[in-house]
């Protein structure tokens, strides 16, 4: 028995359309404030016209208990390569690379760093103790995937909480007929690419057909570009950027007869992987032959059952990251030339989630879970030191309807942990939580929320790792006071369809963690910083007439790092935080022509600071990309794909330096280049049911 949670009460007239949330990008040096201001008038101005339809309404799910994007990978306007590329384009999202599709990428939420980011995979959380920040380029993307990405608060029941949102990535849901469905892709820089997947129910017992998929993916490239080098003036190649990754997936499903009267199933998930990249380094410090293996295997079991008015659920989980890196020695300085390292995770939950009442819907669930940081044989700086967690915590999500208009939420979760190593250790509890509220008009949905976030240091921050960052156990937790609001439009009329979302957040944030130079060797020590503060606005637009359709997704941030001033004599001017764009936008324009789909993209970025004191500028840039998708006529499910990105080659872009006009390649960061212009063709086939 499954309980979903309370729909978002809408317009019950006519057709229903469920509608997801995409997104996308576009450079614009307007302030925030006045894009909130136009675009609050184009919202209303869309919502007066498309609102008077009676006959097809587009109505989403509640927003209530938070913000949530979603992206599905049958539905991406742009073919997915990875993790990254799934939800680079959702509001409030920024990834940020470190060269190509495969290189190592992070995802930022709302102006937060990567490593104040949780991630899950079908339950298990991939970011903890060990590996804050998760390279995305890491993860699967299998047939069928689907991410949603919980842009202020998530749900307490799902884990322990972050401080900047929560990325969830959902297992393949086996259902239905039987299906098999491959991808393929061929495209720029050596890539070849694979997904495979099949679902089919199968005979099990008495109780009712099981279902079994299996998903493989597999994916290699070379990921060599060439990049514009100013002290050389010309374009150099940028090397030993290559991979080469498969994935393999099986998730099986069975009904129980837990009683006769009692229906409930269960749920074996296994993920295994491998991975070998190469990594070039930065421009000033090329790494020729570094070379980083890594492993992670993961399995997870889930037992489900009715239970009074709801239902419960069990869940034990266990994890293992295996990672290998390979340098040449150099004994002039303190560089890694060999480690082995492995994390070990294990844990387990009990929940219950349903309706004690016809106005109350309640999801509780408490749980805990172990993870140990062995690192093997170091060659070339100090040997790590072994880590521990301990965690245990209880949380709890209420959603109250006032009535068919109006709805109330209540979160609270307070988590317990014991961190430990060689020479240190340190145990706190962290309570945390959230209150919102939702009232709907006809197709216009306002929400709000506010509360109080947090995140324990990692491993690496608290002990230090690798001889390369310093810890300090004395480090505090990081908080924040978070708040957002807005408002969401889905209407439709005749042959126009819109969805749209406009939403104003605050975050203020204390102890901070980051890493500062220290030493003769400049090396980074972990450091609380004190406080900082992050407004912004986010903008969502999903529009169809006729043949058209229109995407587009608007981040806009300004921040402050209060403990820090900029000025030396009169006012202090705080500096803005480092690695976080003012202007983020991805716009997608597509027009339908029978079977076929021509698509127009820009992605735009501006603003960017790339250090503490904020005078290191991130050249802005604006990249074009095109595709053209074909469902073959005659060849029922075959659809051929053609992705041109970066499509008029931008390479460089020109900031003012200190002495004039700089000419810098363009990125993510300074020190970390993107490609060039690229192609990506690709076939996908599913299987007639």
């Amino acid at each position: 028995m499954r309980c979903d949670p309370i729909p978002a009460s809408g317009v019950r007239r006519g057709r229903v359309r469920k509608a997801q949330n995409h997104s996308s990008n576009s450079v614009s040096e307007i302030r925030p404030a006045r894009i909130l201001s136009f675009s609050g008038i184009v919202l209303a101005l869309l919502s007066a016209g498309l609102a008077r339809a009676d006959d097809d309404v587009v109505v989403r799910g509640s927003d209530v208990q938070g913000f949530t994007s979603r992206a599905n990978v049958d539905d991406a306007r742009r073919e997915v390569t990875d993790a990254a590329s799934l939800v680079e384009a959702l509001p409030g999202v920024h990834v940020r690379r470190s060269g190509g599709d495969d290189s190592f990428s992070t995802i930022s939420v709302r102006g937060s760093g990567s490593n104040q980011v949780a991630i899950y995979l079908a339950g298990v959380p991939l970011s903890g103790g060990a590996d804050p920040s998760l390279d995305l380029s890491s993860l699967p993307v299998w047939p069928g995937a689907r991410a949603r990405v919980y842009r202020s608060f998530a749900p307490a029941a799902l884990g322990p909480g972050s401080l900047g949102g929560t990325l969830v990535l959902d297992p393949p849901r086996p259902a239905g007929p039987a299906k098999t469905e491959v991808w393929g892709a061929v495209g720029s820089f050596g890539s070849r690419r694979l997904r495979a997947a099949d679902d089919r129910p199968f005979a099990w017992g008495d109780d009712g057909p099981a279902h079994i998929v299996t998903s493989l993916t597999a994916s290699r490239s070379d990921d060599d570009f060439s990049y514009y080098d100013e002290r050389s003036g010309g374009f150099i190649p940028l090397t030993n950027a290559g991979h080469t990754a498969v994935h393999g997936l099986v998730s099986v499903v069975r009904p129980v007869a837990w009683t006769r009267s009692a229906m409930g199933s269960v749920r074996l998930t296994t993920m295994a992987q491998a991975r070998r990249s190469h990594l070039p380094g930065t421009r000033s410090a090329p790494t020729p032959d570094e070379q980083l293996d890594s492993s992670r295997l993961i399995s997870v079991l889930e037992l489900t059952g009715p239970l009074g008015q709801g239902a419960w659920s069990a869940r034990a989980w266990g994890r293992r990251d295996d990672v290998t890196l390979r340098s040449s020695a150099d004994v002039f300085t303190l560089a890694l030339t060999h480690t082995e390292d492995a994390l070990v995770a294990a844990g387990g939950s009990l929940g219950w989630r349903g309706r004690p009442t016809k106005t109350l819907t309640v999801d509780a669930r408490i749980d805990a879970s172990g993870e140990r940081f062995a690192p093997g044989t170091y060659l070339g700086p100090p040997q790590a030191s072994p880590a521990s967690r301990v965690s245990t915590g209880l949380g709890a999500d209420a959603v109250f309807r006032a009535s068919d208009a109006w709805s109330f939420a209540a979160s609270g979760r307070t988590d317990f942990q014991q961190d430990g190593a060689t020479t240190e250790s340190k145990s706190e509890a962290r309570p945390t939580g959230h209150l919102g509220t939702e009232l709907s008009s006809g197709p216009v949905v306002a929400s709000a929320h506010g509360g109080a976030l947090a995140r324990p240091p990692s491993f690496v921050e608290r002990f230090g790792t690798r001889g390369t960052f310093l810890g300090d156990p004395a480090l505090r937790s990081e908080s924040a006071w978070t708040s957002d609001a807005g408002v969401r439009v889905s209407a439709g009329r005749g042959h126009a369809r819109l969805s749209s979302e406009l939403v104003g957040f605050g975050t203020w944030a204390t102890d901070l963690i980051t890493f500062v130079p220290v030493g003769a060797f400049g090396r980074p020590k972990a450091t609380n910083i004190g406080a900082a503060r992050l407004f912004g606005v986010e903008l969502a637009l999903d529009l169809v007439v006729y043949m058209f359709d229109l995407h587009v997704s608007y981040t806009g941030l300004a921040t402050a790092n209060e403990s820090a001033c900029a000025a030396t004599s009169g006012p202090c001017e705080r500096p803005p935080l480092p690695l976080r764009p003012e202007h983020d936008v991805v716009g997608d324009l597509g027009i339908a022509l029978g079977p076929a789909r021509i698509r127009y993209g820009v992605d735009a970025m501006s603003g960017m600071r790339g250090d503490l004191a904020g005078d290191l500028r991130v050249p802005p840039r604006v990249v074009q990309s095109a595709g053209v998708r074909l469902d073959v006529p005659h060849v029922r499910g075959l659809r051929l794909s053609f992705d041109l990105r970066n499509l008029f080659d931008v390479r460089t872009a020109t900031y003012g330096g200190a002495f004039g006009s700089v000419r810098e390649p363009i990125g993510d960061s300074v020190q970390y280049p993107l490609p060039g212009r690229s192609f990506l063709f690709t076939a996908r086939w599913v299987s007639p049911n």
